[in-house]
């Protein structure tokens, strides 16, 4: 790459200093001293190196944890909490719903916990930072509350289908939904199997409905759907 031509091993080379004698005894003595020097001089330099990431990990947590609303919850076994729950991805962003209150029953550890929820009894674990305090365990769980906790726990619900296409990329069938009580800038692509199994009886009626559209035939033919 220089233009310098390639020197041979056997070329001369020009030092400082008059050149000592050696045997190759004394050359593998030599190397076996620098070896042993080396060794501890590498055990320090990775120890400097973990003692610096420990230092940039230990400020990096003390600046998250100064920053407005990315405090962990401060939870107790018995407590009552809001636990957050991911019901959709829009555009490589998720979509959370706080659901709840359940029942915090176990700490797996400071930051999982297990909660349980006050209708069905299911159990799940959830990380401190899906969380939120709702209660201590002195609350009085009315029924008012569990027809709160079933009414909060349904989540999204369809209004109704607007059209079926296919995606090309995750080889799948997908409908527009249009979703009660949201605006219609937050119809939804949805897959065709999750909403057979949250709300197979409108998927069919859908289906029903556009028989005559050659991507809904397609759908139902898919899914093992048989169209009257």
């Amino acid at each position: 790459m220089t233009g310098i031509k390639a020197m041979s091993p056997f070329d001369p080379l020009a030092v400082p200093q008059s050149v000592t004698p050696a045997t190759l005894e004394d050359i593998q003595q030599n190397r076996r001293i620098q070896l042993d020097k080396l060794q501890p001089a590498l055990e320090q330099m990775h120890k400097r190196i973990v003692e610096t990431n420990n230092k940039v990990r230990a400020r990096g947590r003390q600046v998250r944890g100064q920053k407005q609303g990315t405090r962990m919850a401060q939870i107790e076994v018995g407590d009552f909490v809001l636990y957050a729950d991911v019901w959709a991805h829009s555009r490589s962003k998720l979509c959370v719903r706080w659901c709840g209150p359940a029942q915090v029953t176990a700490a797996t550890s400071n930051w999982i916990f297990k909660i349980k929820n006050l209708v069905t009894g299911d159990e799940r674990e959830a990380h401190a930072s899906r969380l939120k305090f709702y209660s201590d365990s002195s609350l009085e769980v009315s029924e008012e509350l569990l027809q709160h906790v079933a009414h909060n726990s349904e989540g999204h619900v369809v209004s109704k289908f607007l059209r079926a296409s296919y995606d090309t990329a995750a080889k799948s069938y997908k409908l527009l939904v249009r979703w009660r009580g949201l605006s219609e800038q937050e119809d939804s692509w949805e897959p065709v199997q999750v909403m057979l199994e949250d709300v197979p009886a409108a998927v069919k009626a859908f289906i029903a409905d556009h028989a005559d559209e050659s991507i809904v035939r397609k759908l139902a033919d898919a899914h093992g759907i048989s169209i009257d």
